[in-house]
């Protein structure tokens, strides 16, 4: 994912500070160094009094460069030198800090348990509390959505720690996105009106990372008044001082990314390794928190053909769970149509559209079709842009720009 981290609807946190990262001399934010700004005063300082002063001894230079290396001279030497010195000092005392062990992820099992041809899970499915929370992303990639399973079948095979930084990141975005469509489709289903805040973010800066966490901890009311709308999801936003919500942990990592994207990225695999074991412990935590998704499994539609005699649907769907990118195909019988080549949430009451939340789109970049998500609208342009999940692309869909107006916009 390469979408902005912030949230349009939160004042953006302060960019964090980074060391000598201008000229290799002054820290980042400029306003934030001191060094900085002694450097500026002197300079000030100098361009003030040295043309002014008087001098008993004739130059052979010109006025006007004499007072520039002047100047100069006075800026390097109480200015640039104390920050060359800092410098010097830091290097000193960061080669002697004891550097921390390098952390490797454990592998992953590539085998596990298929999935069984049921896809109509009871909605009361809940993860076993015997199950360690570091099994739950290997769990994941096989009975999660499958942009989530992609996601984290990508961590597991990233070859170095930087990699897994960025892959984890991802990682924790993607289950952020799909958490949040999957339950707005469910709620959008149920008549629900609680998706002004994603309508707001569409025709506005574009729904980020945090859109969703925020969409998702203003669901709190709503899933402890009435569980039965999404089961599951109050367990999983509840929030508490000894089990934080999932909110907060995709928080967590939201906050991460927003670090990384402000420019304080790794700057060394040990760094690197260091910060992914900080932010697995994150994702690990939501993706327990996250199980009730397995009971609301995500299929592709491919054919909706009639049956006069029964009076029903004959419907061929590819099951879009677990990480492989060839989803196998099954056959249900429904007693109302659905759309073709459409995403549907396999939910308690039978199939439930993605649209206009996910679809199917050509990306232009990959040259083939991307599982996709809705992005950015313009009402003006009458244009709609999705991001794929794969790799961030932007993909154009106008044709879903309506179905995004029609979403409710309530105010206050």
């Amino acid at each position: 994912m390469h979408g902005n981290a912030a949230s349009s609807l939160a004042p953006p946190p302060p960019f964090p500070k980074r060391r000598n990262a201008v000229l290799r001399l002054y820290d980042a934010p400029l306003y934030r160094d001191g060094a900085f700004w002694n450097t500026v005063v002197w300079a000030l300082i100098s361009g003030i009094s040295i043309p002014t002063a008087s001098t008993t001894e004739p130059s052979k230079l010109p006025p006007w460069l004499d007072n520039l290396l002047a100047i100069i001279a006075m800026v390097i030497i109480f200015g640039v030198v104390p920050a060359w010195i800092r410098l010097l000092i830091r290097r000193w005392r960061w080669r002697r800090r004891p550097q921390p062990p390098r952390q490797e992820v454990p592998p992953v099992p590539l085998h596990a348990a298929p999935v069984g041809p049921a896809l109509r899970v009871s909605a009361t499915h809940r993860a076993d509390p015997a199950t360690p929370v570091s099994e739950v992303p290997a769990d994941a990639r096989n009975t999660f959505p499958h942009p989530i399973a992609r996601a984290l079948r990508a961590l597991q095979q990233a070859p170095t720690d930087k990699d897994r930084y960025e892959a984890l990141l991802d990682a924790a975005e993607i289950l952020a996105i799909t958490l949040s469509v999957t339950t707005a489709a469910l709620l959008q289903e149920a008549g629900q009106r609680d998706l002004s805040l994603l309508r707001r973010a569409y025709f506005g800066k574009g729904a980020m990372f945090g859109t969703w966490t925020t969409w998702l901890r203003e669901l709190q009311p709503l899933a402890a008044t009435r569980p039965d709308l999404v089961a599951g999801l109050h367990q999983a936003l509840g929030d508490g001082p000894d089990a934080p919500g999932i909110v907060t942990h995709l928080n967590a990592l939201r906050e991460e990314r927003n670090r990384a994207a402000h420019g304080d990225k790794p700057k060394s695999q040990p760094e690197s390794a260091l910060r992914v074991a900080e932010g697995t412990h994150h994702l690990e935590r939501a993706l327990a928190k996250a199980q009730f998704l397995k009971a609301t499994p995500w299929l592709f539609t491919v054919s909706c053909v009639y049956r006069p005699r029964s009076r029903d649907f004959e419907v061929v769907a590819k099951d879009a769970t677990g990480d492989h990118p060839d989803f196998e195909r099954r056959t249900f019988t429904w007693e109302h149509p659905v759309g073709i080549d459409m995403f549907y949430v396999h939910g308690p009451e039978g199939p439930v559209p993605l649209s206009p939340f996910v679809a199917d789109l050509f990306c232009p970049q990959c040259r083939q079709m991307e599982v996709s998500y809705a992005y950015k609208a313009h009402k003006v342009n009458r244009t709609a842009t999705f991001k794929s999940f794969g790799r961030g692309h932007d993909i154009a869909a106008p044709d879903l720009v309506d179905d995004l107006l029609s979403l409710p916009d309530q105010r206050g």
